[in-house]
């Protein structure tokens, strides 16, 4: 599992929108900083990883959408929850995959041929669920989301 990042510049002597601010920027570098790898789609622990960000990342918006303005915060919001579900999909069947791939070793050979059929089919339908993880992204790029983001959550500092 993704070890939670350390958070510099939280102190008792910074402000709760100081603080906020630094939280959700940490995260979200750190979130960002597994794209490629979930991109890329040989090793399924970026997509871990980046989905495990962006739900540390919600949760910390959760706890501090009260020191921000609501419309500008809400659309970030929604587009990091947009992430998450978009990440899920994959995830989900990344988990299902290992899990049959691991179970073939107990099954006799007949029962394993018919769970390489469903591990053919699961993988099948990654490759589907991975086209709107990669247009997310695309879209993110062409809209230069993280430069939105950081710009808004790093004011005032």
């Amino acid at each position: 599992m993704s070890a939670a990042i350390k958070i510099k510049g939280v102190a008792p002597d910074k402000t709760l929108e100081t603080c906020a601010r630094r939280i959700i920027v940490g995260y979200f570098r750190e979130m960002m900083s597994h794209k490629a790898g979930a991109s890329d789609g040989v090793d399924i622990e970026f997509v871990h990883d980046m989905r495990v960000a962006s739900r540390r990342l919600r949760a910390a918006m959760d706890n501090f959408a009260d020191c921000f303005e609501k419309e500008p915060f809400k659309k970030y919001y929604k587009q990091i929850r947009t992430i998450t579900r978009t990440m899920g999909t994959v995830r989900d069947l990344d988990v299902l995959i290992v899990h049959f791939q691991n179970e073939l070793q107990t099954l006799s050979n007949l029962e394993q041929n018919d769970i390489k059929g469903l591990i053919e089919h699961l993988q099948q339908k990654r490759e589907e669920a991975r086209k709107p993880m990669l247009e997310l992204f695309t879209e993110l790029e062409i809209s230069n989301f993280d430069k939105h983001f950081l710009t808004f959550f790093e004011a005032d500092e």
